[in-house]
């Protein structure tokens, strides 16, 4: 047992929800508090007492909904412009007084006379009122995430100060029992706090084309809080720093016994799955000055349909309830750690479990833990977790001294390809974009997501990731934070509050069925006053699951960080090349055979333009600039990622990957030629990261990461997908290489292979190969009746030296399973220049395809499918279908494609789908179009 903290007590997260009293008659559901108002302390005459109370007036003040940070509210107010679009960041103030100065922004303050509105506090404030069933409870108030000091008032009592309640990476839970009125209205009042250091990125901006990044504000590194906000070189300086309540408040309510943390641990003993063990963790914690005697009851059950936010899935198969109770005595004013195994009650061992498995190797399913504590006959709290039965364990391959990291599940090796994930710039971490975009992903057949920039995510993001079998990589700590050696080795300053963070989060997101790997930081180390406190807590509190200290070494080891060597091996890293730069298509495979720092490479990347529409909306004067030597890039395109670090030879960003658009397929004369040209390089790129990774797997590679999957805003670089949530061309082509079965052609040395990564052997498979010119004539085809076994990969032969090939030609690959369906099918396009030349792709106009669309109502989306032909004599290249509001309607985003920027010989149909939301449609009906960007 130990003591009960005082003050301040850390809890789990809620979900999205109501604000209001007017709730089911469940007494222990969240009490959401959404409508409030907001208005910045300079602005306030009343002190802070009066302004918690009742008696005082906000009429004035800005209507927010939290979550929000103090900009995006202003924001949505329109007191400024969208800090996402355009140069509109330079039309806002900043947090820094240095920096205001340095870039003029002082005279865009809403508040007269005040050249820095994000220095000083900002009140929030809203009213409240008990549900009648909770009358007699204890009343609990709950902040998932406040950046980043904050004052808490009610009714005009302060319940916690700024002192106490402090870090971005910690819940708090107050005990407000005796200052609520329970019959009547209450009034919380909080005062937001900047953080201590909002530090000054240098220089603070990026205008020049292939110039250098917009630089870090390392002083915010020295707090608990999340540092991309003070500039990245992906993510402009967030003007507030994000100051604000940035994930749920929300009330609770119990008797004198809370359950807090809940925690389901699984085991499947010999890795035999006909079998699954599971321990029940739980705090139990009595908050009252006597002893409290009652009974823990518990169930599990089997969750049969699963709540998609836009869709629910109905589960197959049924599981006979496991029930459990015990008698306890919790010491007044103690908490309880409860663990109840197998040992207690023999129904946790769970015959035949339906299990969790990660997207593209099973079904996700998911159970429910209900967990209840009666004391007196009555329910004293009650709490519900979701979680999978599942093990997750990892092992480390070596080759001449080389490690990487092989990932298992329920005892089956998982090929891990994913990428990294960014929260929005102003952390609008809400969960219909969230839920939609973990669909996105899920549909490209990524099976891991990592996150570094935002360590305490909303819960409901994890509960996406959990539903779309998305294993997830947690970094507790963000990239660049604390650099062995130098100055900010001793960062973040406060090490009590940045392990009291990292336990947090470990509470926070241990019993998540998809969490597969803790990282401890990125690219950096920790010092040893922060990592080893932090290792025992992981030891402790998930002892089962696998954890690394960082992604890659840069430094001494035995000099700086002794202390980390019993947990080395990283098998993992993002040192040497390739790295962020486009590189030609075969150079991945040449990587790959090199084998060192390959094995498992946790960051890849290569820019990636946007399509034209998202373009438009991210840059107001899109190509209206001059046509020189670089058009249509200007500083606007260079202020979302068109730089290169200047000064590094080998270059870093998109300089070499403009040269691959400028060389490869011509200078352009409009600024959607350059749009449309650059979705060709990105296809390519994108896919031979992912069929490089393939080409080996098991062999030399165990998986690959890329930087990134997602944007943290409107940019050029490192995405699949735009902030906008419209899919690149690199999207797709990941989708095409990461089939479960897929066909592929090594782009160095011209070998064909199939990839199988499920778990069933393939019998009696055809793959067909045809080399065409650029007419289209068949120059060379065979084909190939193979049988392979399952999770691995298997060569088939590689294509002749072919004479006489044109300037651009084409590789089709084609494999159907012995029933002469199409499994998998493949389409390149190579140049037999030494130097290559595509320019012949970029005056292919484009082809009317037939199409005939269906549409189905499926309840609260719209199922579309579509059969697509070219009925013309000429080749069909990379076309793009959207679904749109209706004839002549903007494009519905997110959609969901089956596939998209596919191309078509004469005569070829194809069969897609799409799905989308009815929300998304405002009303209209959808409509099919071919994009002729």
């Amino acid at each position: 047992m130990k003591s009960l903290a005082t003050g301040l007590l850390i809890i789990a997260a809620g979900i999205f929800g109501s604000c209001t009293h007017v709730r089911d008659k469940n007494p222990f559901e969240k009490q959401f508090l959404k409508s409030w108002t907001m208005q910045s302390s300079l602005l306030v005459k009343a002190n802070d007492g009066q302004i918690a109370g009742a008696g005082y007036t906000d009429d004035t003040w800005f209507k927010v909904e939290v979550p929000t940070t103090v900009l995006r509210a202003l924001v949505k107010e329109g007191v400024y412009p969208d800090p996402h679009l355009d140069v509109n960041n330079f039309k806002i103030p900043d947090a820094s007084d240095e920096l205001n100065e340095r870039l003029g922004l002082a005279k865009y303050s809403h508040i007269p006379g005040v050249s820095n509105p994000f220095k000083d506090p900002w009140w929030f404030r809203t009213a409240f009122e008990i549900p009648r069933e909770n009358a007699d409870k204890h009343v609990w108030l709950n902040f998932d995430g406040i950046n980043y000091r904050a004052d808490v008032w009610v009714n005009g009592h302060k319940v916690a100060d700024r002192g106490k309640m402090v870090g971005a990476f910690l819940r708090f839970k107050l005990d407000i029992t005796k200052y609520v009125n329970k019959k009547g209205k209450n009034v919380l009042a909080v005062k937001i706090y900047q953080v201590d250091h909002p530090g000054a990125a240098v220089p603070g901006k990026q205008f020049d084309v292939f110039g250098q990044s917009r630089g870090y504000g390392e002083e915010m590194y020295k707090d608990a809080t999340i540092i991309v906000s003070s500039g990245w070189d992906c993510a402009p300086v967030v003007r507030d720093r994000n100051m604000g309540i940035y994930q749920d408040v929300f009330l609770t309510y119990t008797g004198d016994v809370d359950i807090v943390d809940p925690y389901v641990d699984v085991v499947l003993p010999g890795q035999d799955t006909t079998l699954a063990d599971l321990t029940i963790h739980a705090e139990l914690v009595n908050i009252s000055d006597k002893p409290v005697k009652g009974v823990l009851k518990g169930s599990i059950d089997l969750m049969k349909e699963v709540d998609f936010y836009t869709y629910t899935k109905k589960m197959p198969g049924t599981m006979d309830p496991v029930s459990f109770e015990k008698e306890l005595e919790i010491p007044a004013g103690k908490t309880l750690d409860v663990r109840l195994s197998k040992d207690d009650f023999p129904s946790l061992s769970i015959k035949n479990p339906h299990l969790w498995w990660p997207k593209g190797y099973g079904p996700q399913y998911l159970h429910n833990l209900k967990l209840s504590f009666v004391t007196e006959g009555k329910p004293s709290d009650e709490e519900n977790t979701m979680f999978g039965i599942r093990e997750i364990k990892t092992t480390l391959k070596e080759i001449d001294g080389t490690y990487g990291r092989v990932f298992w599940v329920n005892g089956k090796k998982v090929f891990v390809r994913g990428g990294w994930l960014q929260p929005d710039m102003m952390f609008d971490m809400n969960k219909k974009r969230w839920y939609a975009e973990a669909r996105l992903i899920a549909n490209a057949g990524i099976d891991i997501v990592a996150n570094e920039e935002m360590p305490p995510i909303p819960n409901h993001v994890v509960e996406a990731f959990d539903k779309y079998g998305l294993l997830f990589w947690e970094t507790l700590f963000p990239c660049s934070i604390s650099y062995p050696g130098r100055e900010k080795f001793k960062y973040p300053l406060d090490a009590d509050l940045a392990i009291r963070g990292a336990q947090d989060m470990i509470k926070r997101y241990r019993h998540h069925a998809s969490l597969a790997l803790w990282a401890f930081t990125n690219e950096v180390m920790l010092r040893e006053a922060i990592y080893v406190p932090v290792r025992k807590l992981i030891k402790e509190m998930v002892p089962s699951a696998p954890f690394i200290p960082t992604t890659c070494i840069r430094w001494d080891v035995d000099s700086l960080t002794p202390y980390i060597k019993p947990d080395l091996p990283l098998g993992t890293t993002d040192i040497s090349y390739p790295g962020y730069n486009w590189q030609p298509n075969e150079y991945y495979y040449n990587m790959v055979l090199k084998v060192k720092d390959q094995m498992l490479r946790n960051e890849l990347g290569c820019p990636s333009v946007p399509v034209l529409s998202s373009m438009q909306k991210m840059i107001f004067h899109l190509g209206e600039g001059e046509k020189n030597a670089i058009y249509p890039l200007d500083s606007v395109w260079a202020y979302h990622g068109a730089w290169d670090k200047a000064g590094v030879e080998e270059g870093y960003a998109y300089k070499d990957y403009d040269d691959a658009i400028r060389n490869y397929y011509g200078q352009p004369e409009t600024v959607s030629d350059y749009i449309r040209e650059a979705q060709y390089v990105n296809a390519g790129a994108y896919r031979a990261i992912y069929e490089a990774a393939n080409h080996r797997m098991w062999d030399i590679t165990q998986g690959v990461l890329i930087w990134k999957l997602n944007s943290i805003w409107p940019t050029v670089v490192w995405q699949i997908y735009d902030w906008f949530l419209n899919p690149t061309s690199a999207y797709y082509f990941t989708q095409k290489a990461l089939e479960p079965v897929h066909i592929q052609l090594n782009e160095n040395d011209f070998t064909v292979s199939v990839i199988n990564t499920t778990y069933q052997p393939l019998k009696e498979y055809t793959a067909t190969v045809k080399v065409l010119d650029f007419d289209l004539k068949v120059l060379w085809e065979k084909e190939d009746i193979f049988t392979m076994g399952e999770n691995r990969y298997k060569e088939l032969f590689k294509l002749p030296e072919i004479k006489g090939l044109s300037t651009v030609y084409f590789v089709k690959l084609e494999l159907k399973d012995a029933r002469g369906k199409t499994i998998s099918d493949n389409f390149y396009w190579f140049s037999s220049r030494q130097k290559p030349d595509f320019r012949a792709l970029s005056r292919l106009k484009p082809v009317d395809l037939v199409m005939n669309t269906q549409f189905f109502d499926e309840n609260t989306e719209y199922l579309v499918k579509v059969r697509v032909e070219n009925t013309s004599g000429r080749l069909a290249f990379m076309n793009r279908l959207m679904v749109c509001r209706g004839k002549g309607g903007e494009e519905v985003l997110p959609t969901i494609w089956s596939d998209n920027f596919f191309t078509l010989l004469p005569g070829e149909k194809k069969d897609l789908t799409a799905r989308v939301a009815k929300e998304d449609l405002n009303g209209k009906e959808p409509f099919v179009v071919q994009d002729k960007y």
